[in-house]
């Protein structure tokens, strides 16, 4: 307990050093990249709740400056950047070379800036600790607390934090049921129904799987038909649906990301950025799409979990699922998705597991005691 409370302390005056003074200015957003998609569901979140508002985006990348604008925003180049009185940088890039080579040009332009996860984290300490208290064990404490301090200081976390078996470290989520439903959001080319079935040792009632991404969608239907065969499963026992999920039944676009052959393809709307490579999804949420009790929840949506949760609210209520939901996408989703699942169901359990020697594959873990 003297540990915990130390830790806590520790974490809280971290938060709350130097924090960034960001009233009053106009702030623009470095960086009109992947990394600055996935913030952009969590941005307008942020907007919505009177945070603050962005003014544009900038890059160095010329070819996209020519846009005249970057997720519903206007763009501006370096020079209409140097112009603009008052204003403040929020560095939106988790590679180390870039940010110190960013801040290097704005200092040296006179410019103020912040990395954006500092600026978020900050001014959200409340929130974070919020967080922190609601972990159960000291192993999720001791990951939640370095890995907030890498996200504010554009840092590697340590190796000691690393965890194996994403989605199933924790007892609960290893345990066989054979009348388990299976719920997975972000089901990519079926890499995780694989592992389920390994870990589960073929136990389970059925898989439910969501893709919207028409490649990867493909690719796990192969795999899934594969899999039937080895495991000796019947067809109605998994069932595949090209569809992304999210808070309403709508009609968006799927932003394919071929450079990691679709790993991080992501749903989008009109303008949301690089519009070249789209094709039309529908998205569908899960208290309107599942009429039946399922078990077991996973998403990794690419930025997406927050609204998906907000469309699941019945059915988690009702169910009761276990929960394992990636929270690394951007910082908002670090302190607003724990508190969304705590809201939820208060009687949960919580931890968090980190499953990369980087900054990704940070999930967030509920479930209920038997």
């Amino acid at each position: 307990e003297i540990k915990r409370n130390m830790s806590r302390k520790t974490l809280e005056e971290t938060l709350n050093e130097n924090v960034p003074v960001i009233e009053g200015k106009k702030l623009y957003i470095w960086g009109m990249g992947n990394t600055a998609l996935l913030y952009d569901e969590g941005i307008q979140r942020l907007e919505k709740e009177g945070f603050f508002h962005i003014s544009g985006y900038c890059d160095n990348n010329i070819r996209k400056t020519e846009k005249k604008f970057f997720c519903k925003k206007p763009v501006v180049t370096l020079e209409e950047l140097c112009k603009t009185e008052e204003i403040c940088v929020l560095i939106c890039s988790p590679q180390f070379k870039v940010y110190r080579e960013v801040r290097k040009q704005l200092n040296g332009m006179g410019v103020e800036n912040y990395l954006i996860d500092e600026v978020i984290l900050k001014h959200h300490a409340k929130e974070v600790l919020q967080v922190y208290d609601s972990l159960g064990d000291l192993r999720s404490r001791e990951t939640y607390e370095e890995l907030i301090e890498c996200r504010m200081c554009n840092r590697l976390p340590a190796e000691k934090m690393y965890s194996g078996s994403t989605y199933f470290s924790l007892s609960a989520f290893k345990r066989r049921n054979t009348k388990e439903v299976f719920v997975d959001c972000g089901g990519y080319v079926g890499d995780t129904i694989e592992q389920y079935l390994w870990r589960k040792t073929g136990s389970f009632d059925k898989i439910i799987a969501f893709e919207p991404d028409k490649n990867n969608y493909d690719a796990m239907v192969c795999r899934v038909e594969r899999l039937k065969k080895e495991w000796n499963i019947n067809d109605e026992d998994i069932q595949l649906y090209p569809y992304g999920v999210g808070k309403d039944d709508v009609e968006l676009e799927v932003q394919k990301y071929d450079r990691n052959h679709g790993l991080g393809s992501k749903i989008s709307v009109k303008g949301g950025g690089d519009m070249r490579d789209t094709e039309p999804c529908s998205i569908v949420s899960l208290d309107c799409f599942l009429k039946e009790p399922y078990h077991f929840l996973k998403a990794d949506i690419e930025g997406y979990e927050y609204g998906m949760l907000l469309g699941a609210e019945k059915g988690i209520k009702a169910n009761r699922p276990m929960i394992a939901v990636c929270i690394y996408h951007n910082a908002v989703d670090f302190y607003s998705i724990p508190l969304l699942i705590q809201r939820f169901v208060p009687e949960y359990h919580f931890a968090v597991r980190h499953h990369s020697s980087e900054l990704d594959e940070t999930v967030f873990y509920a479930w209920m005691e038997e």
